[in-house]
């Protein structure tokens, strides 16, 4: 077995989930909105909020099956799919989120949760 693979393929996985995010620019003014793709570096939002790439956004969210613990982290814009201008056509509107400050349990947590989701 190569193990340097399944690592590698472990920092990778990428999965569709709906998961419920507060996300915006102060932490005591957050709005709703849905992740819907999820890996350990990031989340992609779907959201018709105006963003530029760099833009620093606050993120909360809970991971499925642990929602008794909410994750908080700043996340950096690293593209965005506009109604027009789609980079990514699969997905709709909204920014790919780059985690910038996620904490280590909580990177674990996500770690976990992808691993056993992508088993399946």
């Amino acid at each position: 077995m190569n193990y340097a693979g399944k690592s590698e393929r472990r920092s990778s996985v990428r999965l569709k989930v709906e998961l419920r995010v507060y996300y915006g620019d102060h932490q005591s003014k957050l709005l709703a909105g849905y992740g819907v793709d999820l890996n350990s570096g990031g989340i992609f939002l779907a959201t018709t909020c105006s963003f530029d790439v760099h833009d620093i956004v606050k993120l909360k969210f809970s991971i499925p099956s642990q929602e008794e613990t909410a994750a908080y982290c700043n996340a950096r814009v690293s593209w965005i799919n506009r109604d027009r201008d789609r980079p990514k056509p699969e997905y709709p509107v909204g920014v790919g989120l780059q985690f910038v400050d996620l904490a280590p349990e909580d990177l674990s947590s996500i770690m976990s949760f992808l691993d056993v989701e992508a088993a399946w």
